[in-house]
């Protein structure tokens, strides 16, 4: 499959997601600003009109924008559900990508889980120094370094279940269930229609 064709099924759902962004902004309002989960709410409406592309108004409402500040709620979110743990929304990816997946080296494991090879890497050894993951020889190929979870990986996996969950339950309350189920349909397909044009698209089969 060619890595600027769409991904051909549906991504899962997850906790996944990569480095967290700084926030830049010279309102003097912090946006999203709220005491309870579901209290982020947008700016008023900028003097300069929504119809002016550069104006703050109509940054807040960039595509992009949204998504990334989604995204930094998201990890805040799993971070505080997890922090015992010691564990990014990175790492947790990699070790569902390799429970769920068998026989992946560094290369096959960056292609399902979305990150460039040298960023896979370092997560991979971050995860090894800490005895959740070793590097096997594949009796195929003795070149080729097979990735695995380790006993301890799987313990590791299994007690951040819950910490997952809650995070997904708090970040998805902010909706209806009903509401809920849209909102991942719309990211899902969003997803799903500009994975190829990234750097890292994320390859679900190959032949």
């Amino acid at each position: 499959m060619s890595s600027h064709e769409p991904i051909p099924r549906a991504l899962p759902h997850s906790t996944v997601t990569a480095t967290q962004c700084t926030d830049c902004c010279e309102s003097k309002r912090p946006f999203g600003t709220g005491s309870t989960d579901r209290g982020f709410d947008l700016p008023s409406r900028s003097d300069t009109g929504a119809s002016d592309t550069n104006s703050v108004d109509a940054l807040y409402k960039r595509p992009g924008f949204l998504l990334r500040r989604a995204h930094q709620i998201s990890v805040s979110l799993f971070m505080e559900e997890s922090a015992e743990f010691n564990v990014t929304t990175t790492q947790y990816g990699v070790l569902v990508i390799l429970r769920c997946c068998e026989n992946l080296d560094q290369i096959g494991l960056s292609k399902k889980v979305g990150l460039d090879r040298s960023t896979t890497g370092l997560v991979v050894k971050r995860l090894e120094s800490e005895g959740l993951v070793v590097r096997v020889e594949d009796p195929a190929d003795r070149r080729r370094k097979v990735i695995v979870l380790t006993g301890k990986g799987e313990r590791k996996l299994e007690n951040l279940r819950h910490a997952a969950r809650v995070a997904r339950e708090r970040a998805l309350s902010a909706f209806s269930p009903e509401e809920g189920v849209e909102f991942l349909r719309l990211l899902e397909q969003f997803v799903g229609r500009f994975n190829g044009v990234t750097r890292a698209p994320i390859v679900l089969d190959e032949d």
